[in-house]
C-alpha cells in the first residue's frame, strides 16, 4: 500500500515537471528568436501571404501568346506533337533520327522541354460530331449523338488524361514586346522548320491556352481552367444569360 501511494506521488511529480519544463523551452526558444511566441496552427495558416504566379515565376503578363517575365525576358511556348515513333518502318526510324540529331545540331538559341501530364480535352471533337450528326443517316447519327455525349462527359469529369510535350523558346532584349514578338517568331520558324524533317509538329499556344497551362502547373489536380472562366463571361462587365435575355 505504501509502494502504491508512493509510485503515485513520483508519477504526478514527473508528469508536472515535464510539462514545467516543456514550458520553459519553448519560452526560451521563443526568448532566443527575438519574436513572439508560436502561433497556434489556425492562426499561423490565416497569417500567410498568398502568391501569385509574378513571385513564383516572375510573369508579368501574357500578350499574343508570349509570356512577359520581368527583366525585359519573353518566353513563346509551343505544343509539340509527332507521329508514332514505334509504328514507323526501321528505315523511316532511322531518318527520324537523323533529322531530329540535325535539327539540334543546327540550333543557335537554347529551347527548354516541358513535359506534363494534363487532362483531355474533347470540346473541339464533341461539337465536330454535333455539327455533322445531322448529315449522317439514322443508325450512325444516333451513334454520333452518342459518341459526342461521352467524350463531354469524360472532359466534364476529367476522367482521362495524357502526357503533353511543349517547347519554350526564349528571348532577352530591352528594345520591348514588338521586337522580342518578331524575334521570336523567325526562333519558331526555324525550330518548326528543322523539326518537320524529324515528323515533329511544332504549334505556338495561344494566350488563353499559356494561361491554362500555367493555371495547371500551379493547380496540380484541378480540373478548373481559366479560358473557360473567360469564355462564361468572367471578364464581362455584366452577363446576361439566355433565360433573362429578351428578344424584340
Amino acid at each position: 500500500m505504501v509502494f502504491t501511494i508512493v509510485f503515485l506521488t513520483l508519477s504526478v511529480l514527473t508528469g508536472a515537471g515535464a510539462w514545467l519544463y516543456l514550458r520553459w523551452d519553448a519560452a526560451k526558444q521563443a526568448g532566443e528568436a527575438g519574436g513572439a511566441p508560436a502561433l497556434p496552427a489556425q492562426e499561423r495558416k490565416s497569417k500567410k501571404v498568398k502568391q501569385s504566379v509574378k513571385d513564383i515565376w516572375e510573369v508579368e503578363d501574357v500578350r499574343r501568346g508570349v509570356l512577359v517575365l520581368s527583366g525585359g525576358r519573353y518566353r513563346l511556348l509551343c505544343r509539340v506533337s509527332s507521329a508514332d515513333f514505334w509504328l514507323l518502318s526501321d528505315a523511316e526510324q532511322n531518318e527520324v533520327e537523323d533529322a531530329a540529331a540535325a535539327a539540334l545540331l543546327q540550333l543557335t538559341f537554347p529551347v527548354q522541354s516541358l513535359v506534363t501530364s494534363q487532362a483531355v480535352d474533347t470540346r473541339a471533337a464533341v461539337e465536330e460530331l454535333r455539327e455533322k450528326a445531322g448529315e449522317l443517316p439514322g443508325a450512325l447519327q444516333e451513334m454520333a449523338f452518342a459518341r459526342a455525349e461521352y467524350l463531354a462527359a469524360m472532359t466534364q469529369e476529367k476522367a482521362a488524361s495524357a502526357r503533353q510535350a511543349y517547347l519554350v523558346i526564349p528571348y532577352d532584349t530591352v528594345k520591348g514586346f514588338e521586337h522580342a514578338y518578331g524575334e521570336l517568331q523567325a526562333r519558331l520558324a526555324n525550330l518548326a522548320d528543322a523539326l518537320a524533317g524529324a515528323k515533329v509538329r511544332v504549334e505556338p499556344l495561344t494566350s488563353e491556352a499559356v494561361v491554362d497551362l500555367l493555371s495547371h502547373l500551379l493547380n496540380r489536380g484541378r480540373a478548373w481552367r481559366p479560358s473557360e472562366a473567360v469564355e462564361a463571361g468572367v471578364m464581362s462587365l455584366y452577363t446576361i444569360s439566355e433565360r433573362s435575355a429578351v428578344y424584340a
